[in-house]
């Protein structure tokens, strides 16, 4: 099952973090508002870790006789891999950093989160991956032993209090930072501090398909009141910042699930407005090439620059965002694509 209107979240997503990343005092995220957003981009992290778990039931949660483990891991290294390793090797090309086989080797084999003395990677976005590497290697066996034999409420008791047990021990391992590299490098990249995010979209998706016929979550009113809440927040935010408050609380690593999880499942039953809009094939496009901008965006920013020397901030920004769009297509069309094609025929064929 294909929810489109999803799909164009994973562009805001990663345009959130493009953003974070190079558009730093770039009008108009120079703007009081948006500044706060744009401060906090890193957050669209950690919505790709709920909604991969979401997607993950959505996709596999309906087989009642559990899923293959064989088919289930080609797939997923198909949809990843190719565009990762282009991504990588093309880091390689541009930064030009001086390369340790250790390091070099973990992250070729996206292990570089577990092993946090080799972070930042070689192309930084890709600590991601090797997180999402975690999650695709425990899902079927959370699918085939857990979810399929369990009622919903067993399985949604058991995710919250893992959430919260989570949230608990990462403010904790905040308050106690020895300010070393190594230390910041495991409370916030490593794969097991993330893994509540990934189950938490687990259970939204479980819960997705339970509530499919409800005439109430499908209407507009849920994600209007929604992001009335997020409206609000970020007016808290910004008025924390202005008055120099340093919050202790850790929004990298789970916090916003209280967000995204409604996000996701209201978006996702919503046919009325949203729905729509969303649901138009250029937008559901730019989704799907999402993977690509957020991969290769540093690589491009590197080769944007070397080729363009543009001066101007804001001339530069969306010139490079343009680039960025129109490289991630190609990369999707003609590397994402026939990857995902290949798995699939040598499974047909197998």
């Amino acid at each position: 099952m294909r929810i489109e209107q999803l799909t164009f979240t994973r562009f805001l997503a990663a345009i959130l973090i493009v953003v974070f990343h190079f558009g730093n005092g770039v009008f108009p995220f120079n703007l009081p508002g948006l500044t706060t957003l744009i401060s906090f981009g890193y957050i669209g992290v950690s919505y790709f870790f709920v909604l991969s778990g979401f997607v993950m039931i959505v996709a596999y949660g309906r087989e009642q006789s559990g899923i293959s483990f064989k088919n289930y891991y080609l797939n997923r290294l198909a949809k990843i891999y190719p565009v990762y390793i282009t991504a990588l090797i093309l880091a390689l090309l541009v930064t030009k950093p001086q390369v340790e086989a250790t390091k070099l080797g973990s992250e070729t084999l996206l292990i570089q989160s577990f092993l946090p003395r080799f972070l930042p990677s070689y192309n930084l976005p890709d600590w991601s991956l090797s997180v999402e590497l975690l999650f695709y290697l425990l899902y079927p066996l959370l699918l085939n032993l857990f979810f399929l034999k369990n009622r919903i409420f067993k399985i949604g008791v058991f995710i919250v209090g893992f959430w919260m047990l989570s949230q608990i021990i990462n403010y904790l391992l905040g308050l106690h930072n020895n300010g070393t590299e190594i230390y910041h490098n495991f409370i916030y990249y490593h794969p097991f501090v993330h893994l509540n995010e990934f189950l938490a979209g687990n259970f939204t998706g479980l819960v997705f398909l339970r509530f499919l016929q409800s005439e109430y979550l499908r209407s507009d009113k849920p994600l209007l009141a929604l992001m009335l809440v997020f409206i609000l927040g970020i007016a808290w935010l910004r008025w924390m910042q202005l008055h120099g408050f340093n919050w202790a609380v850790n929004f990298h690593n789970g916090l916003l699930v209280l967000f995204f999880a409604p996000l996701i499942l209201f978006l996702s039953l919503n046919r009325g407005f949203f729905a729509k809009i969303f649901n138009h094939s250029l937008l559901v496009f730019l989704g799907e090439i999402s993977y690509c901008i957020y991969i290769l965006q540093l690589p491009l920013y590197t080769l944007f620059n070397n080729w363009f020397k543009l001066n101007n901030p804001l001339t530069a920004l969306y010139f490079y965002i343009v680039f960025l769009i129109a490289c991630s297509s190609i990369v999707y069309l003609y590397i994402e694509i026939p990857g995902k094609r290949l798995v699939r025929k040598y499974l047909k064929n197998a």
